[in-house]
């Protein structure tokens, strides 16, 4: 007699045992079967051929696998090739992030509340940061405008 993981095997089931109905079986072809006692109380378990299922054919004891067919005729299509799409997520982005920048900015000013510092400079200081990149922003498109608007022609001398 054979054995698989201590459970011994049969082809037909012995007198006194019947199936386990709640329990699974760890071998493919076979079901557990008891003496009708506990395991914790002396019972024994077994594992016994099943009747309908073929040991060797495995294809026998599993549903048959659904083919995956691809029903698509176009390909897909990037909405972030429209230039409105990119527009709308951008402004969408821009608001989140807002919010969050706000969101920040009150917890910090609420620090300052309970600490007792100065809640003036520190709305200052970021006024001055806000102000330093519109300056920076400003004198880059005044550059980018007067050279585009007063093109200079350079020959050389060869």
């Amino acid at each position: 007699m054979s054995k698989y993981m201590n459970w011994e095997l049969y082809d037909k089931p012995p007198e006194g045992f019947s199936i386990d109905k709640h329990t699974g079986s760890p071998l493919t072809g076979y079901d557990f079967y008891t003496n009708g006692k506990s395991v914790l109380n002396g019972g024994v378990r077994i594992l016994v051929k099943s009747l309908n299922v073929h040991v060797n054919n495995i294809a026998d004891n599993h549903h048959p696998v659904k083919k995956f067919i691809l029903n698509s005729k176009e390909p897909k299509h990037d909405p972030m090739i429209n230039r409105d799409v990119r527009q709308r997520v951008n402004v969408f982005a821009r608001e989140r992030f807002k919010v969050k920048l706000l969101q920040e900015i009150e917890f910090d000013l609420m620090v300052c509340q309970l600490e007792g510092w100065s809640m003036g400079s520190y709305v200052n200081e970021l006024k001055q940061l806000i102000d330093d990149v519109y300056r920076r922003m400003a004198k880059t498109k005044k550059r980018n405008i007067e050279t585009t608007s007063n093109p200079k022609l350079e020959f050389k001398d060869e």
